[in-house]
């Protein structure tokens, strides 16, 4: 289970899911331990990787699926597939808009924070 960031909405429902290994900004907890990792460039498995994207918050974490489709991005930096172009929570605009650069440069396919799932085109907010 990776944390995208660390609202509620997000974390409240992780306790469901004893046996789960999980990834946040903070820690991975696997095998019963704890162990501070980064998480830019770690694997998850061989065609999951994690991103770091801050922009809805500092901490936002970006999970990359190699897909026989293309790469999809699971990430918080667009709520739903028009935006919003500026995301009211962000505490540094340029930071978010950076993050959804390199999102966009990398996904074929983008699974928002809390809309539909997406494939970015001409009017996806930048």
């Amino acid at each position: 289970m990776v944390f995208s960031h660390h609202h509620p909405d997000h974390t409240l429902h992780a306790a469901l899911f004893p046996d789960a290994r999980f990834h946040d900004h903070w820690a991975t907890y696997q095998a019963d331990r704890w162990e501070s990792r980064e998480a830019e460039g770690f694997l998850v498995s061989p065609h999951v990787r994690l991103l770091e994207t801050p922009g809805h918050t500092p901490q936002d974490i970006t999970t990359l699926v190699e897909t026989a489709d293309g790469p999809v991005a699971f990430t918080h930096l667009w709520w739903g597939p028009h935006g919003p172009a500026e995301d009211p929570f962000a505490p540094d605009p340029a930071l978010l808009h950076r993050s959804r650069g390199r999102v966009l440069g990398l996904a074929r396919r983008i699974v928002p924070g809390h809309g539909p799932a997406f494939e970015p085109g001409p009017d996806t907010p930048r």
